[in-house]
């Protein structure tokens, strides 16, 4: 099996598009090449060759950038998100969905290609973000032999995909907000006991639903259930949006609660956080708000999707509760996918708003306390094994076209 990757070499991009596979780390994935040995920032413009294996098949991977479009031997792969961050048009995965242009041009691009030279084409489009009615109307002109993977559930036609060792892999590689770090964080906050209080609700964008809950929060009156909130609705930095007023109006009716945690971003020298930019968001996020309380409460709202808010939990192993169960059954669906065991969450519920009683009286109890703070260790100890089994051991994208070739072979 051979792989043209039309990407600018790194390590990291080996690791996103190739989890899984068996590979000689030491000798056949380098991290630098002659060019860029003293500044990686250089891009690799030279053709990278990789050797591997996965499941008993041989692999050849070539990094080729633009080159080689014309190979009809193997499987050529583009990614979205990718291009855009190799062309300095945005940093990262969140909001690229708004480029709905360049995702025009893509399309073009690719269809293009496929025409001219009839091979194999993978298309990635992994954008943590809702597909937007643009998006699928755009993607109706993807030529329907141009394999795509997606994140969403969402499918337009029957040669697009979601692999989900791909959306969790994302989150990681390559590692532009810094979630990475995140993995290695858990060895510290496994010793951390400073804690303010049990339970917080980290709010940084204010939406309907944060909001719902706060007051909820807000009502029990129970020092050991807080609610921190984000200096971001009110910086002059706030993104453009036409409900900028209500919120601001929402915001300082949130300050004005006895025991909300205003965090600062912007602050004198070594304690100004930057921008609001991602990689800012998540490095305050790991040091402010993972040693506030001892379990977080992280609203993911989507039942089709997961999103940074929980992978940050999983990674270092902090214990949260989710907004919706949803959230626990998601990644359970990819557990069970790959013969891992599933996650016992110690509630049932559909809305947190189900299970908000019994944390209240919960948290006033001390033993039944330690004994719920223990289960939810647990379950989240449990979810970030299954987690890096998933990706260490497997590829969506790989399996897919094993399961194609051998269902080929058999007609």
């Amino acid at each position: 099996m051979i792989f043209y990757v039309h990407h600018y070499y790194t390590y990291e991009l080996f690791w996103y598009f190739f989890h899984g596979v068996a590979v000689d780390v030491k000798n056949d994935v380098p991290t630098w090449t002659y060019e860029n040995r003293y500044n990686k920032n250089i891009k690799i413009k030279e053709t990278i060759k990789i050797n591997c294996s996965y499941k008993n098949n041989d692999i050849t991977i070539y990094f080729v950038n633009e080159n080689d479009w014309d190979k009809d031997d193997g499987y050529h792969i583009f990614d979205y998100n990718i291009n855009l961050i190799e062309n300095n048009l945005v940093a990262d995965r969140g909001w690229n969905s708004i480029l709905n242009l360049e995702l025009k041009n893509t399309i073009n691009l690719l269809n293009s290609k496929y025409l001219k030279y009839k091979n194999n084409i993978i298309f990635f489009y992994i954008n943590w973000e809702p597909h937007f009615k643009t998006e699928i109307k755009e993607f109706k002109k993807l030529n329907k032999n141009i394999m795509s993977f997606i994140d969403e559930s969402t499918f337009i036609h029957s040669n697009q995909f979601k692999s989900e060792t791909h959306v969790l892999s994302s989150f990681i590689f390559p590692d532009t907000i810094g979630l990475r770090e995140y993995y290695f964080f858990a060895d510290y906050l496994k010793y951390y006991k400073n804690y303010d209080c049990k339970i917080n609700f980290p709010i940084r964008r204010i939406v309907k639903e944060k909001n719902m809950l706060v007051r909820r929060i807000n009502k029990m009156n129970n020092d050991n259930i807080r609610v921190s909130v984000s200096s971001f609705t009110d910086s002059n930095q706030f993104e453009i949006d036409e409900n900028r007023k209500t919120k601001l109006e929402l915001l300082e009716e949130i300050k004005k609660i006895e025991k909300v945690n205003y965090i600062q971003k912007r602050g004198y020298n070594l304690d100004d956080w930057g921008g609001e930019w991602n990689d800012n968001n998540t490095k305050e996020f790991m040091w402010k708000l993972l040693t506030y309380s001892e379990v977080n409460i992280i609203p993911e709202f989507s039942k089709k999707r997961i999103d940074e808010k929980s992978v940050k939990h999983i990674l270092s192993a902090k214990p949260f509760i989710p907004y919706r169960l949803s959230t626990i059954e998601y990644y359970n669906s990819i557990f069970k996918m790959y013969n891992l065991e599933e996650i016992k969450f110690p509630f049932e519920y559909v809305y947190i708003f189900e299970i908000l009683e019994d944390l209240n009286k919960i948290t006033k109890d001390t033993k039944k306390w330690n004994i719920l703070k223990s289960q939810l260790q647990k379950c989240v100890d449990d979810m970030r094994y299954n987690f890096i089994e998933v990706i260490h051991n497997n590829n969506g994208m790989i399996d897919k076209l094993i399961e194609k070739n051998t269902n080929k072979s058999l007609l």
